[in-house]
Order: C-alpha cells, then sequence, then structure tokens
C-alpha cells in the first residue's frame, strides 16, 4: 500500500468518526428540542410494564405542559427516589395521581403532577418503541461495556 492510500483510508475514517460523534452528540440534543423535554428517550429497564414494553426496548419521551396533557391509560415518566419510573396513569386526582406498572399486582405510591417528566411518543396508539436498544444504555449504566 502506497503512502497516497494510506492518507485515503485515513481521511475517509476521519471523515466518518467526525460524522458519527456528530450524530452522537446532536440526535438527543435535536429530539430534546423536537420533543420538549431534556429526557428525550428512556431504555426500559424491569419488566414491570410487560407486554406493553420489555426489558431493553427504548422509548421516545414527549414533554407535558401540565396535567391536561395527561389522561387515564397514559404512559407517563416520573422521577422519584430511584431515579426514574415509566408506568400506565390508572387514575387522576387535583393535585397527584396513581399509576402502575401493567404486570404489577399493585399501584405505585401517589405522584404530584409536578413529579411527571413527559409522556411516551406513541403511533398507533401504542408507545414507539426500538426493541432491544435500550440495552446499549442499560449495560453502560452497569459498566459492563
Amino acid at each position: 500500500m502506497n503512502k497516497r492510500n494510506i492518507l485515503k483510508k485515513a481521511a475517509g475514517w476521519t471523515v466518518y468518526i467526525a460524522i458519527l460523534a456528530l450524530a452522537i452528540l446532536f440526535i438527543p440534543k435535536g429530539l430534546s428540542f423536537a420533543l420538549e423535554t431534556p429526557y428525550p428517550m428512556a431504555a426500559i429497564t424491569s419488566g414491570s410494564m410487560w407486554p406493553t414494553l420489555r426489558e431493553g426496548d427504548l422509548v421516545f419521551i414527549k414533554g407535558i405542559d401540565g396535567k391536561e396533557d395527561i389522561k387515564v391509560g397514559d404512559i407517563i415518566i416520573f422521577e422519584n427516589t430511584q431515579g426514574f419510573t415509566i408506568h400506565r396513569v390508572v387514575k387522576m386526582g387535583d393535585e397527584q395521581l396513581v399509576t402502575k406498572g401493567d404486570a404489577n399486582n399493585s399501584s405505585d405510591p401517589l405522584i404530584h403532577y409536578s413529579e411527571v417528566i413527559g409522556k411516551t411518543l406513541n403511533f398507533n396508539d401504542k408507545p414507539f418503541r426500538i426493541p432491544r436498544l435500550g440495552l446499549v444504555s442499560i449495560l453502560l449504566n452497569k459498566g459492563e461495556i
């Protein structure tokens, strides 16, 4: 291989890596802007929403403006002491709401509307999800990659 071919390959790989780095940096920022939330994606880390959402699914989160954007049956993302939870709304009150994982036997403790970050982005009345893509995030958070 001559010097010119080596330089061509090096330039090609440099451009490829630059495009990949820009995509990794700007896709989440673009999604945050488009979906109006600082958390546009989430990995499903448990089986509590089975069969609707499976462990390892990647879901997209749409921001909300308040309780008027939520209805019973929506799958919402809310912040709690353990981090974030993605469960279905089963009851709404004036100040708080009740959620429950589809596969769980009991409801979650009451949460305030201010704790809700958003709800799943839906397509044909079902959460838009990418199967298994969330496994990368799960493994990174566990330190296994």
